[in-house]
């Protein structure tokens, strides 16, 4: 559900600066690319029960390793600390349940145990609700990209670094969320599912990209400059159709949400943001500096500066283009999405807040 705020106006202006035929157009897309999805706790539920323990055997450990969500979780803690194996949450599993504390990798299994009655309430909250499914995929229909039908598994899991996440390359329209981390808010657990569920149609629609050579993208892989553009649309644009300012709910876990919001919005801080990204830019194409510190620098915070310029960005293409614009970028080069806002910021410089450098215009131009 969505709550009235002035910032809803922002969104019903978009839509009328369109033509009928765009809108027309945009309604037809939403028919041909259905969007539904299927729940799987197993992966929550027995994580949450095996921190419980007093005991708990290797086999045990497997059984909770054969769960896709479980593997998952384990997988992409180990993409950010690598030495974080599987075996090293074995070893943090045995401890935990043996000690209950935990000095071997970065799982976050102390948390598990100290959310577990909280993530359990928001588990039997999103089972009993009916009118789940609408409530996430509505924010999303305006700005659905290119996905043919797409039935999409969300895994909720327990522990790791991310509170949700997309695997790469994974074949399975899918993402897992970190129910521990929501502190038992429900409404902020519906708009991490917006936001990382945008991502999922994001990938399927790049699968299906009429030319080959624009489905690759991600954000772990190509080079490194275009990197940083995937990472900037796929991110940015999740916060700008996810929008936290218009989510339901006043709870602690939408409320950290709502916080990276504003602590990114006053004017200041946007130039500063679209500064950052032609430093970072810059140093990614004379290769000065790895991916990993760019990554530190850009996307790991609690306010992630660039996670906003995609957002600005995506905010001054709506209003300038309409929403089918947004979800057509997942079948084009990243750089398009870049090229349109240089190009807006110079045909109407009123209608973006920060512009770019003059040599990160002419460097992204080489792009795509």
């Amino acid at each position: 559900m969505r709550s009235f705020s002035p910032d809803v106006d922002r969104r019903t202006f978009a839509a009328l600066l369109v033509s009928g035929a765009v809108t027309l157009s945009a309604a037809r897309a939403q028919a041909a690319n259905p969007l539904s999805l299927r729940m799987d706790y197993a992966a929550a539920e027995a994580l949450l029960t095996a921190v419980k323990c007093r005991a708990i055997t290797d086999a045990e450990i497997d059984a909770l390793l054969s769960l896709r969500g479980t593997r998952a979780m384990v997988a992409n803690t180990t993409k950010y600390i690598p030495e974080d194996t599987s075996e090293v949450f074995r070893t943090a599993l045995k401890e935990f349940v043996a000690t209950r504390k935990v000095t071997h990798g970065h799982f976050g299994i102390s948390g598990i145990a100290e959310h577990e009655a909280d993530a359990r309430a928001a588990i039997a909250a999103l089972q009993a609700d009916v009118a789940l499914t609408a409530e996430i995929t509505a924010p999303i229909k305006p700005y659905q990209p290119a996905t043919g039908p797409l039935v999409a598994t969300i895994y909720c899991v327990a522990g790791g670094v991310s509170d949700g996440f997309v695997l790469d390359g994974d074949p399975e329209p899918a993402f897992f969320m970190a129910i521990e981390r929501s502190q038992g808010d429900v409404d902020g657990v519906k708009l991490n599912m917006t936001h990382e569920l945008y991502h999922v149609a994001q990938r399927a629609a790049r699968a299906r990209a009429a030319t080959p050579a624009m489905r690759g993208f991600n954000q772990s892989s190509g080079t490194l400059p275009v990197r940083l553009l995937t990472t900037v649309l796929e991110e940015g644009t999740a916060v700008y159709v996810s929008e936290p300012m218009l989510a339901h709910g006043s709870g602690p876990y939408i409320s950290e949400w709502r916080s990276a919001s504003a602590r990114n919005r006053p004017a200041p801080v946007i130039v500063a943001n679209f500064a950052l990204f032609d430093q970072l830019f810059a140093n990614l194409v004379t290769g000065s500096m790895k991916w990993e510190a760019a990554y530190e620098k850009g996307f790991s915070n609690k306010a992630p500066p660039l996670y906003f310029v995609g957002y600005e960005m995506a905010k001054a293409i709506d209003r300038a283009y309409g929403h089918a614009r947004i979800g057509a970028y997942f079948q084009e080069h990243p750089a398009t999405f870049f090229k349109d806002y240089v190009a807006l910021s110079r045909e109407k410089p009123g209608a973006v807040l920060a512009k770019f450098s003059a040599e990160t215009e002419r460097r992204i131009s080489f792009f795509g």
